[in-house]
Parts: structure tokens; C-alpha cells; sequence
């Protein structure tokens, strides 16, 4: 009798399903949201730009917007913006600032947003860039900045996400998939956008794909760096790449890729820029589908602020998805298996491009994605009313507000002065692309994390532990599932406080290169609801000393000696009022509470210098 009508409410449910849409980009991630520039307006072609080409025919095309008072406006540090030219139809945007400590010497690291077609700028305004933006849109200096520490490149990628395009046009964009129309196809026209080629869909639907794209993006830019006007990060040595959400793909494909054409730089086989590869750090990632789905039902009802987001019956339809035969996990093998059948499809724990090209074989994998993706994560996003990324908010969430943001990079000065001749918009058809070959639920991704590891670069994984989409109970799974040298060493480590400046942002565990961070009261975006936690991670991570305290020197065999679990819970907290005037309310509360995180400068974290210029900038 139960099976009976447990499969009735189950079908129920299932048939309602249609309504919600599987996403770290269009409906469901802040990191996308499908705003459009509404009024009409086409901006002018940028003048006075710079030009650099280089030995490899790459040209850089780019102006120094703090000297127009654009974001990093600390005395002395230069910042660059514009397009790296990889040929006549690849035109990929990039902002590049020099650190404010040493930037001779320090660091280059690379930032990307994940999505995928989520612009990296969004982790540069939100999160941990040189400045924010006011509500009357202007800019002023984020004291917890990671330039403090290292030189930063933000690229918007892949081709034709943010500034990035192969070509561009007069049209408009569709609300629903952000697909780009001419003034043929729809009306009002309403501004200049990129456009991919082939229309609305481009070349790059996989996360390795893309990989091998921003490889030579980066190779162009750094061959072209020391020709930057008073440029003086000119020769970087060591190399870093963090990231967030479907950088979880990203952070370890890129990575891998980068590392291997590195080696053969090395050994004289390809030509490039030789780096020394420091670090790999990820924010909330989506790294393994099959480790992480089985853990959005238990952070549902079993989340350390004990807030129930849907009952027990959408649980139960949830986990009967997950396990079912046909199910979630079940079809994620049946993509492996697909990858399989063919010579070279799938090696080593990788689904290759030999398997994706091949049509039948991705439709077998984006139908597993659309399993897992809406019938276990999906189904709070129609069950639920709290937030996506923080779960302590309401499903319209406002923080961290992205508006300001945009509406300041489709501002005619603004444009000019970074040196773009498009409207800025956070849509574009990149996920759709993405999804029709299945990248969301590939095994890759793991076994790329496992290679890193080996290799004796640094890992960190870091999770706010109020997101759902990317919660820290299946990123932690993934750390323990991780199948490398030092994995039993890793698991034996315990959790121990992770402190700044005499505070508890959250908890660790760390054994040698790898660590795993569960960072308290935080949402997706880390940087932006706890900035001095993620810096310290970062500055901790790139400056070899241990997460937890920044005090001790890591080593091949340190670890942290502490409890099994991470254990700490944080009080219930009720969702705001859903009148106009009170909602408003709480809305300008939360914001301002965030904003006020920045008045806090890092002092006593950098070199005297550093901290002299953050201070006096703020």
C-alpha cells in the first residue's frame, strides 16, 4: 500500500517538474541572471585604444581605466582592460590589475566564474576585485581586494560571455535563453551585442573545450604583458587559478591542461610562456555530480541551521530519483558507458571530445544531467521559497546585488574607458550549449583533481556553508572521495577552527597540498559574504602557511589534528516579511550589513606598504 501511493505522489510530482529548469546559469544562479538592456542604446566604437602584438601574431587591444578614476584608483597601480585577439573572429575581454604589495614579484592568478557563460567579472565587482560599485554607480576601493597579494586577470569566457565575442551586431536578446536576434527575427532592437559563430551557438560546449581556448587566451596575454604601457608585473613566474560554481568543472579541467602544456613548454616540444604552478583553489565547485547529487535531499532537511527546505515527501521523491533504476546515478553510468563504446571515448576517468562529438552519445548525457538536475536538486527550486545560494534568504534574493554592476558597464564613459564597443549583458546562450552535450555530470573532473594532487600542487576547496546549488555537505564528500597518494593521511586529519584576527570564520581540514575549508554563515559567493575569511584563505594558500591559522609553514606531512566532523551549527533563521515596506526593509538592512564588511581593512595580513596603501585608499 505505501509503494503504491509513494509512486502516485511520486508521478505527481514528476509531472510537475516541467515547470523547473536545471541550472548553474539561466533561472537559477546569481551568477547569470537573464537581465537585458531594455532601453535603447548602441554604444560608440572605444577610441584611443593601446595595441600590443606579439611574436605569435595575438594582439592586445586595451586601455588603463584607472587612469579615468575606473575601479583600482590605489596611487601607483596599474590596470588594464580591452580584448585579446586570438584571430580575426575571436575577441575574448579581459581586466587585468597589477597587485597592490609587489606586483615585480608577486603572483598571476587567474579568476573565473563558472555558469557555464558566467563572466568572471561578477567575482570581480561582488567579490574580491579592487573596487565595488555604489548605487550611483561609481567606484570605490575594496580594501580585502586579492590584488592585495597578486597580480589578477579576470577573462570573460568563454567566447561570447560578458564583452567576449566572435562578432557583434545590432539586435536584441531573447529574456528566456538569451539567444541573440536580428532586427529581422525580433523587435525593438535595443542595442550592439556579441555574437557567437555559429549564431547563438559557438564552437565551445564543453568544459575541455574550453580549457584549451582560455590556454591560449592566457599564453597570448602573458606574451604580451611586458609590453603593457608602465606595466610592471611584467615576467609573473608563478601561476594560480581560483574559481567558484561551475569552476568546480572549470578549476581542475583547466588546470590539468594548463599544467600538461606547461610541461611541454618545458621540455622544449611546444613553444609558450613557462609558469611555475603554485595553486588551484575552488569555491563551492560542482566537481562530481554522482558524488555530490545524493546530498541535496540531506542538506534539504539536515543542513547545520536547521531549516527544513521542503518536507518529506518532496525528500522521499528526491532520493527515489537519485537511487531508482533508470534513475540519477544510473544514468550517469549509462554516460559513461555511452563514452565508452568508442575507441578513445573514455580514458583514465574522462569522458573525451572523441565521445561528445558524437551526437547520440551526448544526448545519452544531457539526458542523465536532466534526470539528476531536475528531479533531485530541481525539485526545491519548485518546492521551496528560501534562496539558492543562501538558504537564510528568500528565494528572491538580494544580495549580493548585481545591478549596480551592470548598469555601470553599459554606461557610454564607462565603456569608453575600458575600451568596449557592445552592450553588457549577464546572458548568452553558453549554458544551452553546454548542456546539450551532458559536461554538467561528466567523471572528468574528479580524476583531473586526483592528477593535480599527485602532482604536488596545492588544493583547496572552500565552501560557505549556507549555499544550497553547491552545498559543503557534497563538497566535502568529493574531498574524501578523491583517490590520490595521500588520501588515507587526508581523511585521518580532523577539522580545527579556522581563525582571522582572532575570529572563527569556520573549520578545516588539511593534510599537506590539500585542504577543505566549511566557511560559517556564507553563501555561494564566498568573497562577498565573508571577504576577510576568504582572504585570509587566499593569501594563506598562495603564501604556503597553514589555512586554519596562517602561523605554521605547511609541509609534505603537516595536518591538522582535530574532530572527525565538522560539528558546528548555527541558530534557525526566519525568512523576512513579504509585505512591500517591510521587505524593503530588511532588503536595505542585509545589503548595508554586507557593504560595512569592507569598512573592516585587512591590516596586520599584508606588508607594511600594502596595508599603508589599502588603508588610505578606503
Amino acid at each position: 500500500m505505501f509503494a503504491g501511493r509513494f509512486l502516485a505522489v511520486a508521478a505527481a510530482l514528476l509531472s510537475s517538474l516541467s515547470l523547473t529548469t536545471a541550472s548553474l546559469g539561466p533561472q537559477f544562479h546569481s551568477n547569470a541572471k537573464w537581465k537585458h538592456t531594455k532601453r535603447q542604446y548602441f554604444p560608440h566604437q572605444a577610441t584611443d585604444l593601446y595595441q600590443v602584438t606579439t611574436a605569435e601574431n595575438v594582439t592586445i587591444r586595451y586601455k588603463m581605466p584607472g587612469k579615468e578614476g575606473i575601479c583600482e584608483t590605489t596611487p601607483g597601480v596599474n590596470s588594464y582592460s580591452g580584448y585579446i585577439d586570438l584571430a580575426p573572429n575571436v575577441h575574448v575581454f579581459f581586466w587585468f590589475f597589477e597587485s597592490r604589495r609587489d606586483p615585480a614579484n608577486d603572483d598571476f592568478t587567474l579568476w573565473l566564474n563558472g555558469g557555464p557563460g558566467s563572466d568572471s567579472l561578477i567575482g570581480m565587482f561582488e567579490e574580491h576585485g579592487p573596487c565595488r560599485v555604489t548605487e550611483e554607480l561609481e567606484t570605490i576601493i575594496n580594501p580585502w581586494s586579492w590584488n592585495n597579494v597578486s597580480n589578477m586577470l579576470y577573462l570573460s569566457q568563454p567566447v561570447g560571455t560578458g564583452f567576449s565575442y566572435n562578432t557583434y551586431g545590432n539586435g536584441s536578446l531573447g529574456n528566456y535563453t538569451a539567444s541573440f536576434y536580428n532586427s529581422s527575427q525580433a523587435s525593438p532592437v535595443t542595442g550592439t551585442y556579441p555574437i557567437l559563430e555559429p549564431v547563438n551557438e559557438g564552437e565551445i560546449d564543453t568544459t575541455d573545450l574550453a580549457a584549451m581556448s582560455a590556454w591560449h587566451v592566457m599564453q597570448g596575454f602573458l606574451q604580451g604583458l611586458p609590453y603593457l604601457t608602465q606595466n610592471r608585473a611584467y615576467e609573473p613566474k608563478t601561476f594560480n587559478l581560483w574559481t567558484e560554481s561551475y569552476g568546480g568543472h572549470y578549476g581542475p579541467s583547466f588546470f590539468n591542461y594548463f599544467y600538461n602544456q606547461n610541461e611541454k613548454i618545458q621540455n622544449g616540444s611546444i613553444k609558450g610562456y613557462p609558469l611555475n604552478f603554485k595553486t588551484l583553489g575552488i569555491i563551492n565547485g560542482i566537481i562530481s555530480e554522482e558524488i555530490q547529487a545524493p546530498y541535496y535531499p540531506e542538506f534539504a532537511l539536515h543542513n547545520t541551521y536547521n531549516i527544513t527546505l521542503y518536507n518529506e515527501t518532496v525528500y522521499n521523491y528526491a532520493k527515489f530519483a537519485l537511487n531508482m533504476i533508470n534513475g540519477c546515478l544510473d544514468q550517469i553510468q549509462f554516460c559513461i558507458a555511452a563514452a565508452s563504446e568508442i575507441n578513445g571515448g573514455y580514458t583514465g576517468g574522462r569522458i573525451t571530445n572523441i565521445a561528445t562529438q558524437q551526437p547520440a552519445i551526448a544526448a545519452v548525457c544531457t539526458e542523465a544531467a536532466d534526470m539528476c538536475r531536475d528531479n533531485v536538486e530541481g525539485v526545491y527550486y519548485a518546492y521551496g521559497d528560501r534562496g539558492v545560494y543562501d538558504i537564510r534568504h528568500p528565494y528572491d534574493d538580494v544580495t549580493p546585488p548585481s545591478q549596480y554592476w551592470e548598469d555601470m558597464l553599459n554606461l557610454a564613459s564607462v565603456q569608453e574607458a575600458i575600451g568596449v564597443s557592445v552592450n553588457y549583458t549577464g546572458g548568452n546562450p553558453i549554458y544551452y550549449a553546454f548542456q546539450e552535450t551532458g559536461d554538467f555530470i561528466y567523471p572528468n573532473f574528479l580524476s583531473d583533481l586526483e592528477s593535480i594532487l599527485d602532482s604536488g600542487v596545492r588544493v583547496a576547496l572552500i565552501y560557505g556553508d549556507a549555499d544550497y546549488i553547491c552545498n559543503w555537505f557534497g563538497g566535502q564528500a568529493v574531498s574524501l572521495a578523491l583517490n590520490y597518494t595521500h588520501a588515507p593521511q587526508f581523511a585521518a586529519a580532523g577539522y580545527v577552527p579556522m581563525l582571522f584576527d582572532g575570529v572563527e570564520y569556520g573549520e578545516t581540514r588539511e593534510f599537506g597540498n590539500f585542504s577543505f575549508t566549511r566557511v560559517y554563515e556564507s553563501g555561494h559567493e564566498v568573497p562577498f559574504y565573508q571577504p576577510q575569511a576568504a582572504f585570509a584563505l587566499f593569501n594563506r594558500s598562495l603564501s604556503g602557511v597553514d589555512l586554519s591559522t596562517g602561523d605554521t609553514a605547511v609541509t609534505g606531512t603537516y595536518e591538522t589534528n582535530g574532530t572527525a566532523n565538522a560539528t558546528h551549527t548555527e541558530a534557525f533563521v526566519s525568512l523576512p516579511p513579504t509585505d512591500t515596506a517591510g521587505f524593503a526593509a530588511w532588503s536595505s538592512s542585509v545589503v548595508a550589513s554586507y557593504a560595512s564588511l569592507d569598512l573592516m581593512t585587512p591590516m596586520g595580513t599584508l606588508t607594511t606598504a600594502a596595508a599603508t596603501a589599502s588603508a588610505s585608499a578606503s
